[in-house]
């Protein structure tokens, strides 16, 4: 056993190439760090282009502008009181909500996004529609939550 330690090298032989070991580690690690951010950076880029043309399909389709002109038109009406195609047009205008809320909720849509494209829009629907969730929220307690939490999210920041 003795001989082992006598054969190795001294810490004076081996520390110029210890140091440089290291010091490619470091260079090897900030390297990997700056791809990694670049990654990172694009995934961030390619969400939100990704997104912005979500937005811009849910929100731009024609048949949501026309089921939003009947939730314009009709939302006065009680609940109770309305035909089966005002009560489908308010459906399909919160099923469209919805479906931004999900993303949103999941981290597919950030809220300053959907804020900047079409917040104030939003808030002006959700209060002609928060009666409609009311009455319908009797039999779902649960209907729209998704949608009310980004509603809310939206209603805290600052619009344009």
């Amino acid at each position: 056993m003795t001989d082992l330690w006598a054969n190795l090298p001294s810490i004076e032989a081996v520390e110029p190439y210890a140091t440089t070991l290291a010091a490619f580690a470091i260079i090897g690690i900030a390297i990997q760090v700056l791809l990694q951010r670049r990654s990172v950076n694009a995934d961030e880029a390619r969400l939100a282009r990704e997104s912005a043309v979500f937005l811009y399909s849910v929100f731009g389709d024609e048949a949501f502008r026309e089921e939003r002109r009947v939730l314009g038109a009709k939302a006065d009406q009680a609940a109770d009181k309305m035909s089966d195609e005002t009560r489908a047009a308010f459906k399909a205008v919160l099923h469209r909500y919805g479906l931004v809320s999900l993303a949103h909720v999941h981290g597919g849509g950030k809220a300053e996004m959907i804020n900047s494209y079409w917040g104030n829009v939003l808030l002006k629907d959700w209060e002609r529609l928060a009666p409609f969730v009311t009455a319908e929220r009797v039999k779902y307690p649960f209907l729209q939550r998704n949608t009310e939490l980004m509603v809310e999210r939206i209603r805290e920041m600052d619009r344009a």
